[in-house]
């Protein structure tokens, strides 16, 4: 595992080199989408959940259609059938179950925080970030992905691609989990370069470093890679 003296210079050469291989504007993450508007935290929540287990192209269908039919708030969505948000969302798969988990996201928020999710994340960041992780379909990754949207926590949320990355270079051991990843990553990265090196690691492990035949030789950062050089 990879321990290096100088973590912001190991950081800013990862980043630098990823960022001169990946264009993230033409990638149309849907999450930054949301984030660039008027920073609803609901949306970016709807948004985040619509994009799990799926891709970003998809999640951004399944929103715009959800938009289409209502207004994108606890106290709307709350009022329709769970078939109704199905039939909306159905381009970002598992409709159904987002759909009921969605559904059932805006009733807590309703009851629980008055109808705003903004009266969680008054809340200090530890108590916010263990409360959203107690929501519907609201993970560690999808809860930092929220919090670092709103401006409340600065880290790199960790996805599978993340995961797989983070191993593979060697920066953490392979049966790293989610926080031990997260908190790695945070510690290599600065803090305002951590949102776009998490949407850089994903393009990378999307286009790149693939769970199946990574393409190890096109790669920009190989010469860092434990798993390349063990494989070369």
């Amino acid at each position: 595992m990879i321990k290096s003296t100088d973590d912001e210079s190991l950081g800013s050469w990862l980043i630098e080199r990823l960022r001169n291989r990946y264009d993230i504007a033409k990638f149309g993450f849907i999450s930054s989408f949301i984030r660039k508007g008027d920073r609803n935290p609901f949306k970016i929540l709807v948004a985040t959940i619509l994009s799990q287990n799926s891709t970003d192209k998809a999640a951004m269908a399944a929103y715009r259609n959800l938009e289409k039919i209502v207004d994108i708030s606890p106290s709307s969505i709350a009022k329709l059938s769970s078939k109704v948000i199905a039939c909306a969302i159905k381009p970002a798969g598992l409709h159904r179950t987002k759909a009921e988990a969605i559904k059932k996201l805006s009733r807590i928020i309703i009851t629980k925080y008055g109808g705003d999710l903004l009266n969680l994340l008054k809340k200090d960041v530890i108590d916010a970030r263990r409360e959203l992780m107690e929501l519907p379909k609201v993970g560690p990754k999808t809860s930092d992905v929220l919090l670092v949207s709103m401006g409340v926590l600065k880290t790199v949320p960790v996805d599978t691609h993340i995961s797989r990355i983070a191993k593979r270079l060697g920066l953490v051991p392979q049966k790293a989990d989610y926080e031990t990843i997260r908190k790695r990553l945070d510690e290599i990265f600065r803090e305002d370069d951590r949102y776009e090196a998490h949407l850089l690691l994903i393009l990378h492990g999307r286009e790149t470093c693939r769970a199946i035949n990574p393409l190890c030789s096109e790669c920009v950062i190989n010469g860092l890679c434990a798993y390349y050089k063990s494989n070369k």
